[in-house]
């Protein structure tokens, strides 16, 4: 398989940025908005995440009103032209399993 074929799978299929080799960051926040002049086989209402490096509102979902193979695809195609390589704050950190997250975690059960 090419590189290029390879990265494509990669970002398209898994979510998996070819700049960072990391996966995308998800949206801040996610908000179901109404459609005006929505035709016969397209959506009343469209689901829009708001993404974390340009501030916009991006539909993460598509116009047509059908199940499609991958329903994060809408989402990575703007994360592939938007973040380039960039994530939200504190989301790379390392996971530590360290005393504090022992005291909550025994607290909790």
């Amino acid at each position: 398989m090419k590189t290029s074929a390879f990265n494509y799978h990669l970002q398209y299929s898994h979510g998996i940025s070819s700049v960072s080799a990391l996966p995308f960051s998800p949206p801040l926040v996610v908000r179901v908005s109404e459609r005006l002049n929505s035709g016969k086989h397209e959506r009343d209402k469209i689901a829009e995440g708001k993404c974390h490096k340009c501030k916009k509102w991006i539909p993460i979902e598509g116009v047509k009103d059908v199940d499609v193979k991958t329903k994060e695809i809408y989402w990575w195609k703007h994360a592939a032209g938007c973040h380039q390589g960039s994530s939200l704050v504190g989301e790379r950190d390392f996971y530590l399993e360290n005393d504090v997250y022992k005291r909550i975690k025994n607290a909790s059960v």
